[in-house]
């Protein structure tokens, strides 16, 4: 068991060492591989699959220092995946990430661009160490939504009908991490206001976007905590044009060990989302979290189980609409309350070189709703990163 502290993935994305001449890392990961997924009764009386070759994630990406205070980071997305749904718009790629760090001020970083928001830690870790391939419901629809959305009956490849941001947003953010020893400290502040990942119209109109996250390690043992709070206005299509909308949302992880290379780990994370939307509807409540324990009977394999909830009350669904060159977010009129839970089995084969081989089943029981179908869901996916240093 690994007795130092995980880096905190803010300094990880965020920060490089202080070098005094310009510096350039061509960097990435591809990750191809299969998904089938078999929906059945109740929704239909035949059982029903489809399967397909895919890129779940093609992401190149550059980065580097301009001197020892200013590093930048760039980051796209040419796969289809909740990072970059493509709104419809096939073979569409997105920058996930282009930002600037600002290393002047002792004990403060300062990042100004679109970014990864430190929210929950699932969305937050890279996707080359990830230990599954999908998400857990609650990530697809809280961490990596604008809003908090109802999940369609595919809740693999087609999560809720909603505005996905990535988990990115743009703004700017201040962050740093402390250690000593075993036991280290992060903190991040952002404030967020413009157009970004989603290319939402209605993001012009964000004024009030404010996060705050804070971490605790202490060797394996870390704890995180995140809350974000804003408004925006409605537009585009839809019922509900130019009323104003609000959501509270926190997320809580706590984990014992270090997924990404200890032979034994625990891993908890639970997201809330409380959605103010128009007086005439009330409020809306999304909640999930997950459970999840890995270990390693031998050296290069690694055993995954996750077990996830995800439940909303008096949601109301957004649905994306197009306006132009942009996509703007629109109510359905109908609330949803929708209550699923999920078991997933992962095994991980950990090659040369950060190489991984990944086969996962997920198996979604919709408990509240009998239009919904159960669905079984076979992925398997390899992954390789690169990274070729430009410039030293």
């Amino acid at each position: 068991m690994s007795e130092k502290p995980m880096p905190a993935w803010t300094m990880v994305y965020g920060t490089e060492k202080p070098q005094q001449k310009p510096t350039m890392l061509l960097f990435g990961v591809v990750q191809p591989g299969y998904s089938y997924i078999q929906s059945g009764p109740p929704a239909t009386a035949t059982v029903t699959g489809n399967g397909q070759f895919k890129f779940y994630r093609l992401r190149p990406g550059v980065r580097g220092s301009i001197g020892p205070n200013i590093d930048y980071y760039f980051l796209a997305e040419f796969g289809n995946n909740p990072a970059n749904p493509n709104n419809g718009v096939v073979g569409h790629a997105h920058v996930l990430d282009g930002n600037v760090t600002l290393n002047y001020i002792p004990g403060v970083h300062v990042q100004v661009g679109q970014m990864l928001v430190p929210f929950g830690e699932e969305g937050l870790t890279a996707a080359g160490v990830l230990p599954w391939v999908n998400y857990s419901p609650a990530t697809y629809n809280i961490d990596y939504n604008e809003f908090a959305s109802a999940p369609a009956p595919n809740a693999i490849d087609a999560p809720g009908a909603g505005l996905f941001n990535g988990g990115r947003e743009m703004g700017v953010m201040a962050f740093n991490q402390f250690v000593h020893g075993p036991m280290a400290i992060d903190y991040a502040v952002g404030y967020f206001n413009g157009t970004g990942l989603s290319q939402t119209e209605s993001s012009m109109n964000h004024p009030d976007q404010a996060f705050v996250h804070g971490g605790f390690d202490f060797g394996p043992l870390g704890i995180a905590g995140s809350y974000e709070a804003g408004r925006q206005v409605i537009s585009g299509a839809g019922a509900y044009l130019h009323e104003s909308f609000h959501q509270n949302k926190y997320a809580i992880d706590v984990r014992f060990g270090n997924y990404i290379k200890d032979p034994l780990w625990l891993w908890y994370e639970y997201q809330h989302a409380n959605n103010g939307q128009p007086s005439s509807e009330g409020n809306g409540t999304a909640r999930g979290w997950f459970a999840a324990a890995g270990f390693h009977p031998v050296k290069k394999f690694m055993g995954v189980f996750r077990y996830s909830a995800y439940n909303t009350e008096n949601l109301l669904s957004v649905t994306a609409n197009t306006a132009g060159p942009v996509f703007t977010p629109g109510f359905n009129t109908a609330t949803t309350n929708v209550s699923l839970n999920q078991d997933s089995l992962i095994g991980v084969y950990l090659a040369r070189k950060g190489v991984r081989y990944y086969v996962e089943f997920d198996h979604t029981t919709f408990n509240n709703n009998s239009a919904m179908p159960s669905d079984n869901a076979v992925s398997v996916m390899l992954s390789v990163p690169f990274g070729v240093r430009l410039l030293h």
